[in-house]
């Protein structure tokens, strides 16, 4: 009962213990009125960033993690390049029950 109600239920140390996927299945398998979502929730605390981290775009089309020391030093390689911030956040997805709308 606690970790339905907890509004901090991805951070909860019980929450995270005492339930599982298995756990969540079997519930929805014996009550056919719920289901499972998934949310994305931003993992908290991040840490510090050490190394400024960028994303670019390569000749595959395809994303590349790089340093800001790299592009630094190597300026001419990257003049004509998609250059995107990393973005510092970490997301994770947490599965939880949806009660189903009966339908009138």
């Amino acid at each position: 009962v606690c970790a339905a109600n907890c509004v901090e239920n991805r951070y909860c140390e019980v929450y995270r213990k005492k339930i599982s996927l298995q756990i969540l299945t079997e519930f929805v398998e014996t009550h056919p009125n719920y289901k499972l979502i998934g949310e994305l929730m931003a993992v908290k605390n991040q840490g510090k960033k050490t190394v400024t981290k960028f994303w670019i775009i390569n000749e595959e089309k395809q994303v590349e993690e790089i340093t800001e020391k790299e592009v630094m030093d190597n300026p001419q390689k990257y003049l004509n390049v998609e250059i995107w911030d990393k973005p510092i956040f970490k997301y994770e997805v947490v599965i939880k029950l949806k009660k189903i709308r009966a339908e009138s």
